[in-house]
């Protein structure tokens, strides 16, 4: 079995706090933050999320023709500042991401995943990692990050123009 490896990566949206958290209680929203090449095909559970819940998600990712399936149990909602998921079938061998929210003032958040995963398969699991799963997942959270921020900006510029 391989070591646990971690990717952190943030991001500041122009939202409240609040909101930013909102949004992240509801994984069915994962298909709006989902890079291209990645299609949600179905997510199942209650929403919003609370510890104890059992999500359940399938997705293909191109090119493969396959749809992956995973389950995940909430480990953690700590309002408004923290989501833990954990997942309990997916294709790592081990899988636990951080959604960690921080206000940085008025209308602006600063939003982290961190996520621990382990692949299966020893030295190989270790190759596979270095050279293809470690770069997949840095550029899948990062393309989720731009996309969570462009959406909740133009949703909280949306409602500041309706307030107005």
């Amino acid at each position: 079995m391989t070591r646990p490896q971690s990717i952190e990566r943030s991001v500041e949206i122009e939202a409240p706090v609040g909101d930013v958290f909102a949004f992240h209680l509801d994984t069915r929203n994962a298909g709006l933050i989902s890079p291209r090449g990645t299609r949600i095909l179905a997510v199942e559970g209650r929403f919003p999320v609370m510890p104890g819940s059992i999500v359940t998600m399938r997705m293909r990712q191109f090119p493969s023709p396959v749809a992956m399936a995973w389950r995940v149990r909430i480990e953690a909602v700590v309002p408004p500042s923290r989501i833990v998921d954990v997942a309990e079938r997916s294709p790592f061998a081990a899988w636990r991401h951080e959604h960690l929210f921080q206000s940085l003032g008025p209308g602006r958040t600063l939003m982290t995943d961190r996520v621990t995963y382990r692949l299966h398969g020893g030295p190989l699991g270790r190759l596979v990692d270095r050279l293809v799963v470690r770069r997949q997942l840095t550029r899948t959270f990062a393309e989720r990050q731009r996309r969570t921020r462009e959406l909740l900006d133009e949703r909280a510029r949306a409602g500041t123009r309706a307030g107005a």
